[in-house]
């Protein structure tokens, strides 16, 4: 568990990216905050060591568009290749850096850097190819043909490669075909704030792209949650696992209102500079949304050392 102490905001990206391909050659640009930006071709692509992941293509508006096979690459390992080189400033992790991927056709998401390099690799990846999950039965038995024939069709439907494919998300609404860019950003860099003596705050704020800004300094309006978290860091190691009791974020948020769009993302921030940032998608798609939580207990016992809020995010 990481401990990101107070204020919460979030942002929305709609950076036009420069087109990342030439002519009808499908190719990937890696650029932004990296030390070797890189243009690869599908050839270029096929050169990484590739894994298959099962997908199914369940969109949040009931849209089904197949279950297949992808093989592709890691995006992990391909922005390891670029190497990400954040620019010199008050905060020199990467865990308030944004992914930023467009496609040929212009549509865009946004994914944070930790769900790509602290989560499952193998669960985002540059897709190459795809064979389909058929059913083994007779669909003929128990529908009309006005019924299955257009979910049949999806299989052998023509999928536009490379494509980004987001396997741990419940719903596929930012896997994107024919993707042509891939853009790191530090979304707001600052200048280091004067770091207080004692590291707490009685409140925190979301602000930003809501239609209700809030100020909250009282957990018991919002339902309550509780979880065991591990609390292991880069940094400083495993340190025992601990019970934290607090809201949901997804309830917070939603009382800020919250539109759904795939290029926002929420900043949190705490009073000595610390920074991190996570996607829409990894709050709102990914099955582990549902267990992010702002605490105010630890232990059975109200936070104070540090808090008195900690943004927990389990796994």
């Amino acid at each position: 568990m990481k401990k990101i102490y107070l204020w919460l905001m979030t942002a929305a990206l709609f950076l036009m990216l420069p087109q990342a391909w030439a002519g009808t050659l499908p190719s990937v640009s890696i650029t932004g905050l990296v030390k070797q930006p890189m243009n690869l071709s599908m050839a270029d692509l096929w050169t990484y060591q590739s894994i298959e992941v099962q997908f199914n293509e369940l969109f949040k508006d009931g849209t089904y568009t197949g279950s297949f096979y992808y093989r592709g690459v890691p995006l992990r390992a391909l922005l390891e290749t670029a190497a990400i080189r954040k620019e010199e400033g008050a905060f020199n992790k990467h865990v308030d850096l944004a992914i930023l991927i467009k496609n040929r056709e212009g549509k865009q998401a946004v994914l944070s850097w930790g769900e790509v390099f602290y989560k499952n690799p193998g669960n985002i990846i540059v897709a190459l190819s795809a064979r389909p999950i058929l059913p083994k039965k007779d669909c003929t038995a128990c529908h009309k043909p006005e019924v299955y024939k257009p979910r049949l069709d999806q299989f052998h439907r023509n999928i536009g490669f490379p494509k980004l494919v987001v396997a741990g998300d419940q719903w596929a609404d930012r896997s994107m075909e024919n993707i042509a860019s891939i853009q790191i950003i530090n979304l707001r860099p600052e200048a280091a704030p004067e770091r207080p003596d004692k590291l707490f705050s009685p409140s925190f704020t979301v602000g930003g792209r809501v239609k209700a800004p809030l100020t909250v300094s009282d957990l018991s309006p919002y339902p309550r949650q509780s979880l065991q978290t591990r609390h292991l860091g880069e940094g400083r190691g495993f340190h025992g696992v601990d019970l934290v009791e607090g809201a949901p974020l997804r309830s917070i948020l939603s009382k800020a209102g919250i539109s759904p769009d795939l290029n926002t993302v929420f900043l949190f921030s705490a009073p000595d500079g610390y920074r991190s940032l996570l996607s829409y998608g990894e709050v709102f798609l990914d099955a582990g949304g549902e267990r992010l939580l702002i605490a105010d207990r630890m232990n059975g016992q109200p936070i104070e050392k540090g808090g008195k809020f900690f943004f927990v995010p389990p796994d």
